[in-house]
């Protein structure tokens, strides 16, 4: 036997499948006692969210009416086999539901386990588990009321925190892409929740994609705007004003580059590598001679030689 709440409320049974439940308070009443199992409801509770406003006076037999008819579903479907009794207790009514049935408290042992892990690739899987336990809207098929409104939008509350902290150790594991697929669909669906749209403003820069997000914060200060006058609160500003400096950066370093592909080419391809050559030793360079070359002997001319030597000898030169 299983009980939901993340999502439609439900009981279902492993042999056949899910018990109806019947109209919606009846639902809501079940919801009611599921969001605090083992803790007595009471009665002037669960007519406020039974009821937006002034109840009938007929109220309390309507609820007493509820209560009897899942009392006797659980009885059919054998609950008490699997520790599940509905009793009253005073102007109170207590659902006792072992953890393991119940949807929510799964959810939240396993967040609890996955925050203990150290190493972020073993916190990733146990996230993930916690969060495949939701199959829609929590309390989705009851009643529209402040307290069943509230009590959905604190669930709905603790599956947004879970998934921001399982985007973030996507991006300790460098993952960043991952991170930015768990967020794009959340933060879509709940375009006003200002911490959601600046962890996906802020995953996108670390992708490289600062102008996707600026259009998000645009969007979503348009929104803010149009729905309740307010303007972008402090997280929203600074994701903001990191998505500007990314923008400014991406842009300088996209100048650069193109201006070194022009420096190197007119071409669009990679930029060429300059390698750097081993200095050679300069050539010897040939110094033209400014003389004629030495003769390298006369012939003939016996006579005037022997006179020459003579004269440098000092002798007489010969007759």
């Amino acid at each position: 036997m299983e009980f939901r709440v993340l999502g439609a409320v439900a009981v279902t049974t492993r042999e056949g499948g899910p018990i109806a439940l019947g109209p919606a308070k009846r639902r809501s009443v079940l919801a009611m006692l599921l969001l605090r199992p083992g803790t007595a409801v009471a009665v002037d509770r669960l007519t406020r969210a039974l009821w937006d406003g002034q109840p009938p006076r007929h109220a309390r037999t309507v609820l007493q009416g509820h209560i009897s008819a899942l009392r006797a579903l659980l009885t059919a479907h054998d609950a008490s086999a699997h520790g599940v009794a509905l009793i009253t207790q005073g102007q109170a009514y207590v659902l006792r539901v072992p953890g393991p049935l119940l949807d929510s408290h799964r959810f939240d042992e396993l967040c609890r386990l996955a925050r203990t892990r150290r190493e972020p690739a073993q916190a990733v899987p146990l996230f993930r588990e916690a969060l495949a336990l939701w199959r829609g809207p929590a309390l989705d098929g009851t009643v529209c009321s402040p307290v069943m409104d509230a009590a959905a939008h604190a669930l709905d509350d603790l599956r947004l925190a879970a998934v921001k902290e399982l985007a973030a150790l996507h991006g300790q594991l460098g993952d960043h892409e991952a991170a930015v697929a768990v967020l794009r669909g959340e933060a879509a669906a709940h375009p006003l929740r200002e911490h959601l749209i600046a962890a996906l403003m802020g995953a996108l820069c670390r992708t490289g994609r600062p102008k996707e997000a600026l259009d998000w914060f645009h969007r979503t200060r348009g929104l803010l705007v149009e729905r309740s006058g307010a303007r972008p609160g402090q997280v929203l500003t600074e994701a903001h004003t990191a998505a500007l400096q990314e923008s400014g950066t991406t842009a300088r370093r996209k100048d650069r580059m193109t201006a070194l592909r022009h420096s190197c080419g007119t071409g669009t391809g990679p930029v060429p590598v300059t390698r750097t050559r081993a200095a050679r030793p300069p050539e010897p360079v040939a110094v033209p001679e400014s003389l004629p070359p030495r003769p390298r002997g006369f012939v003939g001319r016996e006579n005037e030689l022997m006179t020459l030597d003579a004269a440098t000898a000092g002798s007489p030169a010969p007759s």
